[in-house]
């Protein structure tokens, strides 16, 4: 009898070994026990296989998919010592037993065991959504769309099979009555609401900011695509925070209301709540996470600070300890948009990148209310219906690979990392790619006006104008000797620290940390060749990137040539090379003046003097200092360069195209770097027989 029960067993040998596992132990237990198990100190006997499975039944029946949930398995396995690591193999096996384990018991377990529910706001089953909702009269139910109509339902069952039901907010512990701390959408509205056009929708959610709201078109712009994007960002794998920055009194409160009451389930956390507390009821929601900058204290080893920066990107599960069992932590999910209110940056340059910042002003329209009217809460509501009625049509059509590009518009890498998610829903408009270049393009703008007014970017311009002559020392006292036939020669940190009050250490701090450099530098003055120490750029890339962060022309000209008494010798090397290798490569010669072609995304040279005749030099240190070369190199020791070394070298004198190719060349031996042709070692001889007659 045995024998025939075990043959005709619907039993697996797969299913047995999933089901021993679990011992003795409930199925909800093995799922509550997976948020605890993840043991700070693992033992140094014993199989991690139960931690493990643990693990992965915890994170599949919340739905995780199993991509992420092998990674998570793998972060793990990494802290675990050398001959504790299981190879991927084995954990692949233990994430299949896990999921054989939750189908097992949905096909087998008893009825009492069948009543665990799971809660969960939202999911997708079959391409199609399903959100949670609540009733006026405070009932729960999933909306989702049928044959174009939308339909409720009291559970439905998750991809998994499992049960689930809408979750609850909280009732107030002492009234009783409902606190609606994550704003829902409502069922009777969303019921009738209209399917409006992505233009529609735009000018709707637009002109309800633009009521309560005074910002800039294109800051409004920004508010829309967020608040539209949030309702999507389970499709992508990373998300931007947005972040109102200023002082008291400025209007950040009423911007973090206004702009999260339209985002997916917006979550209200005040200042007094817990970090547990905050991290529990995000990890329940799954919504857009609202942070007070009273929340917002210290550095990067601050929890919430962590939990930041660890929500950027998708499956970076964050941990905490439990309490009252040390050897026992908690696992929470911090992905997903949040809206963040502060007085100051970030103190950690981590979170600081990761915001897409906004400073509001005091505004000075009549026509905003100073408090939010009687109706506002039922305008909200509308609204709120008539995106979740857009979503829930456009979801299949949404997805990450729907980013738009933005190669080649001279967009900075950390914005288009921002912005890109937000780029998703953009897909739906028709001229959506055209609104998102023109967004970045104006954002591109606002980013550079705010940074050329930072302190770095205060400092590094007035290094600017110094160089360009646009303010002139010449008759100071003390800077006055760096000048040589009206034009400055060398620009000095001390000339920065007196202009602009600072001190030294800032500005070495401040120049530095942006690119430049301080060195030894030889420059022709009044009173004859000197060397001092100078500021520098050190290479033309160094040059445009410094420029595309901080320099700001409110006319939108081209980005001007970096002054000849700011470029290193590095520099003058490339500059030389690039023009002598780019005219080679013409048909025809080519103009020694460019370097990069229109439209190439690289600027154009606008002031580049090597139109200079060499014939106007009166000495040979100024002929010397102008190209870059050193005055104390003896000329008559320059001899022709070896055969086997002339390969694809440039005269070095600046705008000169002659080549090993097309003509002789010469080098000092123990200075191969400074090959100039027959033409300018001609001159150089002429110049030095000059000034030392026999």
């Amino acid at each position: 009898m045995t024998e025939v029960m075990t043959i005709h067993s619907p039993f697996t040998d797969t299913m047995r070994r999933a089901l021993g596992m679990a011992g003795d132990r409930s199925y909800s237990k093995v799922k509550e026990s997976g948020a605890y198990l993840f043991t700070m100190d693992p033992p140094e006997e014993g199989d991690m296989r139960q931690e493990f499975w643990d693990i992965a039944v915890y994170l599949l029946s919340n739905r995780k998919p199993s991509d992420a949930v092998i990674k998570t398995l793998q972060n793990r396995n990494k802290k675990l010592k050398e001959y504790q690591r299981l190879d991927y193999g084995a954990l692949s096996e233990i994430k299949d037993l896990a999921y054989s384990y939750i189908k097992t018991v949905k096909l087998f377990d008893t009825p009492e065991e069948e009543e665990v529910i799971r809660h969960i706001p939202f999911f997708e089953k079959d391409g199609v959504l399903y959100l949670t909702c609540i009733s006026p009269d405070v009932r729960y139910s999933y909306a989702h769309l049928q044959d174009g109509t939308v339909v409720f339902s009291s559970e439905e069952t998750d991809p998994s099979g499992i049960v689930t039901m809408p979750p609850e907010l909280p009732v107030h512990q002492d009234r009783g009555t409902t606190s609606y701390i994550v704003g829902i959408p409502r069922t009777d509205l969303l019921e009738k609401a209209e399917l409006l056009t992505p233009g529609a929708l735009y000018a709707r959610i637009r002109d309800h900011l633009f009521r309560y709201l005074d910002a800039d078109e294109h800051d409004y712009e920004l508010f829309v695509y967020y608040i539209l994007y949030s309702w999507y960002y389970s499709k992508c794998s990373t998300t931007p925070y947005l972040r109102f920055l200023g002082d008291t009194g400025k209007g950040k409160s009423r911007f973090l209301k206004v702009i999260s009451d339209l985002c997916f389930y917006p979550i209200r956390a005040s200042g007094a709540s817990s970090i547990s507390g905050i991290m529990r009821f995000k990890e329940k929601w799954m919504g857009t996470l609202l942070i007070d900058e009273s929340d917002l204290k210290g550095d990067q080893s601050s929890p919430l600070i962590k939990y930041l920066n660890l929500g950027f990107e998708k499956d970076n599960f964050f941990i905490l300890t439990d309490k009252n069992d040390v050897s026992r932590v908690h696992l929470f999910d911090p992905f997903g948009p949040k809206l963040i209110a502060m007085r100051q940056p970030f103190q950690d340059t981590a979170t600081e990148g990761r915001c897409l910042s906004f400073s509001p002003d005091e505004t000075t329209r009549d026509d905003i209310p100073p408090e939010l009217p009687s109706t506002y809460a039922e305008e909200v509501a509308v609204i709120r219906a008539l995106i979740a009625r857009f979503t829930l049509e456009h979801w299949p059509r949404v997805s990450e690979e729907c980013m738009l590009s933005c190669i080649g518009n001279g967009i900075e890498g950390r914005l288009k990392q921002m912005a890109r998610p937000l780029s998703i829903i953009l897909t739906l408009f028709p001229d959506g790619q055209e609104r998102f270049l023109r967004y970045l393009k104006s954002r591109q703008e606002e980013i550079k006006r705010t940074r050329a007014e930072s302190y770095e970017g205060i400092m590094f311009n007035y290094v600017l104008s110094l160089a360009l002559g646009d303010e002139i020392l010449i008759s100071d006292p003390e800077f006055g000797k760096y000048y040589y036939e009206g034009r400055i020669q060398a620009v000095t940190s001390k000339m920065i620290t007196e202009g602009l009050k600072c001190s030294s250490k800032s500005v070495s701090r401040a120049l530095g940390g942006i690119g430049m450099v301080s060195r030894q530098k030889r420059v022709q003055t009044a009173h004859g060749i000197k060397n001092i120490r100078a500021l520098e750029i050190p290479t033309r890339r160094k040059w445009l990137e410094i420029m595309q962060r901080y320099y700001y022309d409110e006319s939108g000209g081209e980005i001007p040539d970096c002054p000849e008494c700011l470029r290193g010798p590095e520099y003058q090397v490339l500059q030389t090379e690039m023009a002598g290798i780019e005219s080679f490569n013409k048909p025809n010669g080519g103009d020694a003046q460019r370097f990069s072609q229109p439209g190439d995304g690289l600027v154009q040279p606008a002031h580049e003097d090597t139109s200079r005749a060499l014939s106007e030099f009166t000495i040979f240190q100024e002929f010397a200092v102008y190209h870059g070369m050193s005055p104390d190199l003896p000329v008559h020791a320059y001899v022709p360069i070896p055969d086997e070394d002339r390969t694809e070298l440039y005269c070095r004198c600046k705008g000169c195209t002659a080549s090993t190719r097309s003509s002789a060349m010469f080098w000092i031996p123990d200075r191969p770097y400074n090959q100039v042709c027959q033409k300018h070692l001609d001159e150089m001889k002429y110049l030095y027989e000059k000034e030392n007659p026999l």
